[in-house]
Order: structure tokens, then sequence, then C-alpha cells
């Protein structure tokens, strides 16, 4: 546990949850990697925005329903889309 949390002082951030050797970071994961060394960490979970929300709507169960989830998740065009 000391070799990790040696690892993780390079990290400005402070966690948004820990317990045991777990530790999370609520946070953009490009500026958390450039803080940590190369081959020193098992995993890394990241849930980016697909753009699948297109804002309009469609049908569930014969109801019409919204597709749109917020703004993060509409899509910026194809190209900046595919750049991001």
């Amino acid at each position: 546990m000391a070799a990790k949390n040696k690892i993780l002082s390079n990290v400005k951030n402070k966690p948004y949850f820990r317990k045991d050797s777990f530790v999370l970071y609520k946070s953009d994961c490009l500026k958390i990697l450039e803080q940590i060394p190369e081959n020193s960490i098992d995993m890394i979970f990241v849930d980016p925005p697909y753009f699948l929300s297109s804002g309009t709507f469609s049908c569930q169960n014969g109801k019409m329903v919204s597709v749109k989830k917020a703004d993060w998740d509409l899509s910026n065009g194809l190209k900046k889309d595919f750049e991001f």
C-alpha cells in the first residue's frame, strides 16, 4: 500500500472516493494521467461522452421520450467528435 500512496502523492487532485487500495478520481483523465508515472496503475475506468443524444425524441413503449441526456452528450459535429 505504501508504494501506491507514493505514486498517488504526485496527483494534485483530491480523490473523489478512497477505500483500502481503491482510489477514484472524478476529473479529466488526461490531466490525472499526466501526473502519474508510466506503468504504475493496474486499471483506469473512464466514461466519456459518446455523443448519442441527438436532442430529439424517440418512441419507447408507445410514448414519445426525449433522447437528450444532457448538453455534454450532444454531438459537436463529426469532425469535432472524432478529434475528441
